[in-house]
């Protein structure tokens, strides 16, 4: 029961800091609102503003935690927890891109270093502390050649497309081979890491 409480919490971290992600995203290509002034408000009004903000997220903590519940006690299969999150983030930043100023949209706008300093490493190590230790052991040959061989094919793939497509000149990049194949190198070992968490 405690792995299963340990998981829980794993998936509802994964998908609060996707709402949050979500809903950034939807706020970023709006933030910046020619003529809207940058001032900042009296104390008062900060105050305000950042109990809003703190509701808000603390709504879409509940939300993310309802859903789950409920999605998991009526075994809904049809639709994936993940894609409620995605689009509960969507709405919740189009919302505030229309409806708000800009400094309620500083205030709930997702900041990477929240995610990577205080989400992301529960998220790991429950990961790595409810890995099944003796099927990795079983498949530790595959495991190894899909973490080293694939991420090298996928590296050298990625580089190579990279580069055809910036020969092409549909856009004005001009990535030398080397270029190519540190990029491709980049997004190549990101997937066994994913993979393996």
């Amino acid at each position: 029961m405690p792995m299963d409480v340990a998981l829980r919490a794993k998936g509802i971290t994964a998908r609060l800091a996707l709402v949050l992600s979500t809903a950034a995203m939807a706020l970023a290509s709006g933030s910046a609102v020619p003529g809207e002034e940058e001032e900042e408000p009296p104390p008062e009004d900060e105050e305000r503003v950042s109990s809003q903000a703190l509701l808000i997220l603390v709504t879409l903590l509940i939300a993310a935690l309802l859903t789950s519940y409920y999605l998991q006690r009526w075994r809904i299969r049809v639709v994936h927890e993940t894609v409620l999150s995605i689009f509960a983030g969507m709405v919740v930043g189009l919302v505030l891109r229309f409806s708000t100023g800009s400094y309620i949209k500083r205030m709930v706008t997702f900041d990477h270093t929240v995610f990577f300093n205080m989400l992301l490493p529960p998220i790991i190590l429950n990961c790595g502390y409810n890995l099944q230790k003796t099927a990795v052991a079983r498949n530790m040959t595959a495991v190894l050649l899909f973490a080293f061989v694939g991420t090298v094919i996928s590296a050298v793939v990625i580089g190579v497309l990279v580069q055809v497509y910036s020969l092409t000149g549909i856009e004005s990049i001009g990535f030398t081979l080397l270029d190519s194949l540190i990029l491709g190198t980049i997004l190549s070992a990101t997937d066994p890491v994913t993979i393996l968490a």
